[in-house]
């Protein structure tokens, strides 16, 4: 008998209402328990943890440093337990979760899945868009299954993110893009200098884009650019920027979408930001999942078709 095998799950439930509510009687009464029998359930888990999980005040209680360490991979069991019940009895398909930058919506995140389509899949997908921050707190989390961005290599180190499988995709770089009609735009070659003190519309800090595009202008010996217009969907920025005077950057994919709809055009920079990789990031216990599997390796086709493409 394992450790875990001594544990039940109102055992998990009551030490998380535990922390959230501050107050012993409180999370008792969540869970429809007498305060001795909640007394009781954690000198049980204290014992299988073999650490104090929580103190006494004055009024109410609080978990020790042990007993956050351990509440906090607990959600993440909780959270997996609820959506493999939620996923049984809600529908017969399987459900994947995806997490996803903006950029990987033009051409690979489409194409894998048309590839998938084409196959035959018996399970569903859920794409979710954000930041590198907070797709990567919902990967920790166990909310998304998988996620495909940029990530750097001391990210990639942190030791809450667990065990990660993680494979390259494609080399996606940035540059930058005015409307057609912009003077800059008719200009053979366009330095740093002669776009830094344009009127911008950027993706907001801490987005990677942002901290990314704002060092690039640093180690040049300039000074950062400065947005009027904050968005962090390059899409939006695009169609803006087709409209107006401003300047933005974005994805060589995008812009090149953009511009063959006549709305932009990719000035020719002479010091552009260095292309970095995407990244296919899960879990390697995930990784187990044979829809993870087929979605993974429809990535790698799709990479393979916009490579030779």
């Amino acid at each position: 008998m394992t450790r875990t095998d001594r544990l039940r799950l109102r055992h998990l439930r009551l030490l998380d209402a535990v922390e959230v509510s501050g107050s012993l009687s409180r999370a008792a009464a969540q869970l429809g328990l007498s305060q001795p029998a909640a007394t009781k359930i954690l000198r049980e888990v204290e014992t299988v943890v073999g650490a104090a999980l929580y103190e006494r005040l004055p009024r109410g209680v609080r978990l020790t440093p042990a007993g956050h360490a351990v509440v906090e991979r607990l959600r993440i069991g909780l959270v997996a337990l609820d959506r493999a019940l939620g996923s049984g009895k809600a529908a017969p398909r399987r459900r994947l979760s995806v997490g996803a930058l903006p950029v990987v919506t033009v051409d690979l995140l489409p194409q894998a899945i048309a590839g998938l389509m084409r196959e035959g899949i018996d399970f569903d997908i859920e794409v979710t868009e954000g930041t590198v921050p907070s797709m990567l707190a919902d990967l920790r989390s166990r909310q998304i299954d998988c996620f495909i961005g940029r990530v750097d290599a001391a990210t990639l180190r942190d030791p809450t993110l667990g065990d990660l499988f993680a494979t390259p995709l494609l080399t996606e770089g940035l540059s930058f893009a005015t409307s057609r009609r912009h003077p800059l735009a008719r200009r053979r070659s366009v330095s740093l200098a002669d776009i830094v003190g344009e009127s911008w519309v950027l993706a907001p800090l801490p987005s990677f884009t942002r901290v990314f595009v704002d060092q690039h202008f640093i180690n040049h010996g300039l000074e950062r650019p400065r947005p009027v217009i904050e968005s962090l969907s390059f899409h939006t920025n695009l169609q803006i920027v087709g409209r107006t005077d401003l300047v933005t950057v974005a994805p060589f994919s995008a812009i090149a979408h953009y511009s063959r709809l006549g709305l932009v055009q990719r000035l020719r920079v002479d010091r552009e930001p260095v292309a970095t990789p995407l990244l296919f990031l899960a879990h390697r216990e995930t990784m187990a999942l044979r829809s993870l599997q087929q979605f993974a390796a429809a990535l790698q086709a799709a990479v393979g078709e916009i490579r030779t493409g």
